[in-house]
């Protein structure tokens, strides 16, 4: 009966590991981790990213060592649930720098659409280019259209994922994953 166990465990990795983020362990960006008090009781919670290649990147999100969301960016990360605690909600955006093409160098403010300007609230550093923006839900409705007739001469690259986790109304996890 062991060797049958043992043998189970070789073969499916997932279901024998040490922890249920054992196939984030390695992951890029990785996992990060934040304790808090909420309503007087500790909350931890663990957010964990694993990049992959031409691949949606995959998700791991607990408080207290319950899960919240598993999941990937095929989508917006954006999760509710319930849990002992009470109500969790979180969720990422995006940090991006629209460059230019050939240079891979920030494209100036003055050269993006004012809408895409204005619903990504881009800002401009002391030399006129285009600094990282979220792009978040306000963001997606102008960002698309607005680049598009721009493609091909800029492309979009994220450089961040910004993540949040309330409880209830408090902020117990807020931190930068660097892509």
């Amino acid at each position: 009966m062991k060797k049958i166990l043992i043998g189970a465990c070789l073969i499916s990795l997932a279901g024998c590991a040490n922890s249920p983020d054992a196939y984030f362990a390695n992951a890029v960006p990785g996992c990060k981790t934040a304790t808090t008090t909420v309503n007087n009781q500790p909350i931890t919670t663990r957010f964990c990213i694993r990049a992959i290649a031409f691949q949606p990147s995959q998700y791991r999100v607990s408080v207290n060592d319950q899960a919240v969301f598993t999941g990937t960016d095929y989508q917006r990360v954006a999760f509710e649930k319930t849990v002992k605690e009470g109500s969790v909600s979180g969720g990422c955006n995006e940090l991006v720098i629209i460059q230019e093409s050939r240079t891979q160098k920030p494209l100036p403010l003055k050269e993006l659409p004012a809408d895409l300007v204005a619903g990504c609230r881009i800002t401009a550093d002391a030399s006129g280019n285009s600094q990282a923006f979220s792009k978040d839900a306000a963001c997606d409705k102008v960002f698309y259209t607005g680049l598009l007739p721009m493609l091909g001469q800029v492309v979009p690259v994220e450089v961040a994922r910004q993540c949040t986790v309330k409880l209830g109304q408090q902020t117990a996890f807020e931190e930068r994953f660097n892509f």
